[in-house]
């Protein structure tokens, strides 16, 4: 993941416990405001977190875990792209991440 961001040009600037300030492709820092944090668990198979965008007041929740879970949480029409990419990637040999 941190090789991809580094790919797009996507930085994380600074982080505290109650915030933080990415750096975008384009140069523009955006902050956010930590609203709420899930920690990984083997049960949910997943981790996310709540963010509030300061400019905009968006509130974001970004979640990552196995595609298994993920999955669930896709609308219908992405779905059978999810599975699809997972199972072909499964067949190389490796394992998936899914960011939503």
């Amino acid at each position: 993941m941190v090789k991809f961001s580094d790919v797009l040009k996507l930085r994380l600037v600074s982080r505290t416990l109650n915030s933080m300030e990415v750096e975008l492709p384009t140069g523009k820092r955006e902050k956010y405001l930590i609203l709420a944090i899930f920690p990984f668990s083997s049960e949910t198979k997943s981790m996310g977190i709540v963010v509030r965008h300061e400019e905009t007041k968006r509130i974001i929740f970004y979640l990552k875990g196995a595609d298994s879970v993920i999955q669930h949480k896709v609308i219908k029409v992405y779905k059978s792209f999810l599975l699809d990419e997972a199972e072909n990637l499964a067949r190389e040999g490796l394992r998936t991440l899914v960011m939503a």
